[in-house]
């Protein structure tokens, strides 16, 4: 069953500095046409460089930022044109894990006061029964129920990122939005915090939109996978089919440039060259032509098309695998 489709939704905001009183104004296409789909119990990572507008639209789909035109359905209702309780419905049943796990939590508040706040504001829970939810949300993170008196400034960024976690589900989400959850944390304390999140997704039939950078994660993490670069998804499909059979340009250097352990394996020349351009100034076309080794004139000049192939869907004039 899908739970959260975005159709063609799109994110504008003014550029810094641009335009004084709304006159020549710059305008930043940070989402361009976004499509893509989530069901109950799945998990979508999105993946592409920084600035690509991963973040953008995973706080759009919350209704955290403004969005310009498309539509987001969640249960089949559509959040764009969402009246106050749609929106408070959404906020109700859908929660974001930040990527910084200290930022993310009020320091002059124990770890205890920050979950039982959740709860008192959600309202689901009586208030004799708080303190006994706070410590089963505690334990179902692989906390102690002790570390509620803590404040967040006594924690590792691991513990305080299982907190992050344990706030996210005291209201009971169908739909979390993990934004960069693990990238400020050690490798060993992210590979617990990925398998708590797969243990969290069986157990409570989770959805789950996973936004990273390290592709290895989204490997071992997600069912699918979407490529994002420059406000559009230029690839997406079954993470295996798109990591063995990546099929854009991009996608492929993003493979190319995941580290290898392995002494016999020869390095790579750069399989990225380039930066991305100012979105500012996005390339007509392809947008990524200017950094393609498989460019063709036709790039320049004509939005590229797209392909499905049994739901592995990708936007080039390429027909081949390209790995």
């Amino acid at each position: 069953m899908t739970l959260l489709q975005v159709k063609d939704l799109q994110v504008r905001f003014a550029a810094p500095g641009s335009g004084l009183f709304g006159i020549n104004r710059q305008w930043v296409q940070a989402v361009n046409g976004v499509s893509l789909s989530l069901a109950a119990g799945q998990v979508l990572g999105l993946v592409g460089e920084s600035g690509s507008g991963k973040s953008t639209l995973g706080r759009a789909i919350l209704r955290l930022n403004d969005m310009t035109a498309g539509q987001i359905l969640f249960d089949g209702v559509d959040m764009a044109q969402g009246g106050r309780l749609d929106i408070e419905r959404l906020r109700h049943e859908t929660a974001m894990i930040f990527q910084d796990p200290y930022a993310a939590l009020n320091p002059r508040l124990s770890i205890g006061e920050t979950l039982a706040e959740v709860l008192r504001v959600r309202g689901t829970v009586a208030a004799p029964l708080i303190r006994q939810r706070v410590d089963e949300l505690l334990t179902l993170v692989g906390l102690r129920p002790e570390l509620a008196r803590r404040k967040p400034g006594s924690l590792s960024g691991g513990q305080c990122q299982r907190v992050g976690i344990a706030r996210a589900l005291a209201i009971e989400p169908r739909l979390i939005i993990a934004d960069e959850c693990v990238a400020a944390l050690d490798v060993s304390i992210q590979g617990q915090i990925i398998n708590l999140l797969l243990e969290l997704r069986q157990r409570m039939n989770l959805a789950i939109l996973f936004i990273a950078h390290d592709l290895a994660i989204v490997r071992r993490l997600c069912d699918r996978v979407a490529v994002m670069y420059l406000g559009h998804i230029v690839e997406e499909g079954p993470t295996e089919a798109v990591f063995g059979s990546p099929r854009h340009p991009y996608t492929a250097a993003l493979i190319q440039s995941i580290p290898q352990i392995d002494p016999t394996r020869p390095l790579l020349g750069d399989p990225l060259p380039g930066e991305p351009p100012s979105p500012l100034n996005i390339p007509s076309g392809c947008a990524f032509h200017p950094r393609c080794r498989y460019a063709q004139p036709i790039c320049a000049v004509t939005p590229p098309p797209l392909h499905d192939l049994n739901g592995h869907r990708y936007r080039c004039v390429l027909g081949e695998p390209l790995l």
